[in-house]
């Protein structure tokens, strides 16, 4: 192994292992951003960084150290967003606006955009389903797209029915999510059986201060995460046709593991792809500004070519194509079409290192939103995490900025759920109420017990 890989090796499992070490100090953070974002780097990066490290061969070096140093740079940039002003004053004022989950709107419009999934994978299934769909573009991708709000519309429901205790809402948030679980059993779906879990988490660590995950668990979840990610891709083919024993008994863990850190392993990784479209960028110093990942992202997503023509769609599109063939010309190594490249190989395609600055934002972002919920138990930031609570883990394997393009939908229906679903009170927590609401007392009430006189503690124990 090469000295000079090693050390970027170590460099940036110490910027991973930092972010795990603080989650696993108090397990009620592990819905926090530096954790989440730590644990992706953990199940993608490191161990496909490990591979460029035993196996040299398959990556340059130039384009080697040019992505570990967008990765070092953004995961600084991140870490610093979100504790930069950790030891500020962030108490309320004895007498504001608060914000308030209005949970039977909540649960309306959950059960509505989850329907709107379900008719999105209804329509999958009428085409086949995920696995046996070949071209991806139409329809397929319009009901894709749809079927994706299943998740916010359960989560959705879920905060709903954490906040009311109605039976009824819990036992159709569990009829939605057959809908999920089919999705896993059947198309071997990595991201669905780790956001699932994530999803039915969230609303319960922020409403009860009392639940604390044992670390053990937690570790356990990671381990089956990183089998998940790995090993789900080899056995998806089975997962089909109801086979799961014998997809295992065909290509056991073992093998698995040793095809993909072996030496001589030319198997087709993610990171190492994104390490090579990284470096042709920079050797090639073609940067594409954000055309590319917004405006031409937000032509091919959202303009339909069957209805104005795929001739005046491409028409539309700004500078050069939007592919990879051109990777080859930097160090004549092909890169595979279908490899989802990182948020970091995002970020330098766009503006090279400079790219950091935006994950300095997104931890400031999250920051922010943590600092609501925590102190003012706001509803729009509670929302906001039924929606996006993935994200931070989600740079480790995909782009940001395209990723921001096909969540429009999403975005603007939280967007729509801010005003409709959440409803402000003017309080004062000196004991006192401002109208003579019972409702607005019990929101005082409540506030003051979470936050009253405390440093931050929705996400630490008693």
């Amino acid at each position: 192994m090469p000295l000079d890989r090693i050390i970027w090796l170590i460099v940036i499992s110490i910027l991973t292992f930092a972010g795990l070490f603080w989650g696993l100090k108090d397990t009620r953070r592990i819905i926090e951003a530096p954790f989440l974002y730590a644990t992706g780097l953990v199940l993608i990066l490191l161990p496909q960084l490990y591979v460029t490290v035993n196996s040299p061969w398959r990556v340059p070096k130039e384009a080697f150290w040019v992505f570990c140093t967008m990765v070092v740079a953004c995961s600084i940039a991140f870490y610093a967003g979100y504790f930069l002003n950790l030891k500020k004053s962030r108490k309320p004022k004895r007498s504001a606006i608060r914000r308030v989950v209005r949970d039977k709107r909540l649960f309306k419009l959950g059960l509505f955009i989850g329907a709107l999934g379900i008719v999105g994978y209804l329509q999958l299934y009428r085409l086949g389903g995920l696995t046996e769909i070949k071209v991806w573009r139409g329809w397929p991708v319009y009901w894709y797209t749809l079927s994706r709000l299943v998740l916010p519309g359960i989560t959705m429901m879920l905060i709903s029915y954490v906040q009311s205790k109605k039976i009824e809402r819990l036992v159709l948030v569990l009829l939605f999510t057959i809908f999920p679980l089919l999705d896993i059993l059947t198309a071997g779906r990595r991201s669905m059986t780790i956001e699932l879990p994530i999803i039915y988490i969230l609303p319960f660590l922020i409403y009860n201060r009392k639940i604390r995950i044992p670390r053990w668990a937690v570790c356990g979840a990671m381990i089956l995460a990183f089998i998940v990610v790995y090993a789900f891709p080899y056995w998806r083919n089975e997962f089909k046709y109801g086979r799961y024993s014998q997809a295992v008994q065909d290509k056991p863990l073992s093998t698995i593991m040793s095809e993909m850190f072996s030496p001589q392993s030319d198997k087709v990784l993610e990171i190492v792809d994104g390490m090579i479209v990284t470096g042709a960028h920079y050797r090639l110093g073609r940067y594409e500004w954000g055309i590319n990942a917004l405006y031409n992202s937000l032509i091919e997503l959202y303009v339909p070519g069957s209805l104005v023509g795929y001739d005046l769609k491409k028409s539309l599109k700004i500078g050069r194509d939007a592919g990879i063939g051109w990777v080859t010309q930097a160090y004549g190594i092909p890169v595979a079409t279908y490899t989802a490249k990182s948020g970091f190989a995002d970020l330098f395609a766009q503006y090279s290192f400079l790219g950091a600055v935006i994950m300095f934002f997104i931890g400031k972002l999250f920051r922010g939103v943590r600092d609501a919920v925590v102190y003012r138990f706001d509803g729009r930031a509670i929302i906001f995490l039924c929606f996006f609570i993935t994200l931070p883990a989600s740079v480790a394997y995909g782009a940001i900025l395209e990723g921001i393009m096909n969540e429009l939908p999403t975005i603007a229906i939280m967007i729509f759920s801010f005003s409709w679903c959440v409803k402000k009170y003017r309080i004062r927590l000196d004991g006192t109420q401002s109208t003579n609401s019972k409702k607005v007392n019990l929101v005082c009430m409540q506030y003051k017990s979470r936050n009253m006189g405390r440093s931050p503690r929705y996400l630490r124990s008693e």
